[in-house]
């Protein structure tokens, strides 16, 4: 049997299994056929067995002082009224769209490209390629 090491990255994989078994009982109340309720109850009480155990491993790393974001806590654990967390978004992300909408979103890379190591020797195939589309043009 392995060591379990209780840190901030064990805490965010309980969270993510709590969210996951949040996930499998939504979708067998919902979805799920059952031959009989008393099947269905027992179905439900296994989930919900395994989630409450790993609920109360969460409670008991939060109140140990081991850290998290509030991002991470699934939607079922976070305190009344409040919204889950979004994360931000980055800056990249932000400034590659305008190179995108200069470039004609995506239909000339090269000029979105910058020089290459190999530019003018016989390893660049950027002009391999324009000599090739040169020849098929004048065919």
């Amino acid at each position: 049997m392995a060591n379990i090491v209780e840190n901030k990255y064990y805490l965010k994989t309980v969270h993510e299994e709590i969210g996951l078994f949040d996930r499998k009982l939504a979708h067998l109340l919902k979805y799920d056929v059952f031959e009989s309720d008393a099947a269905k109850e027992a179905a439900v009480r296994k989930l919900a067995r395994k989630r409450e155990t790993l609920v109360e491993t969460a409670k008991r790393l939060a109140a140990e002082g081991i850290e998290f974001k509030p991002s991470d806590l699934p939607r079922s654990i976070l305190p009344e009224g409040t919204e889950p967390a979004v994360e931000p978004v980055k800056e990249v992300a932000a400034e590659a769209e305008p190179v995108a909408a200069a470039a004609g979103g995506g239909a000339n890379r090269s000029a979105r490209r910058q020089s290459s190591v190999y530019a003018g020797t016989s390893l660049d195939w950027e002009q391999s390629v324009r000599n090739y589309m040169q020849s098929k043009a004048k065919a």
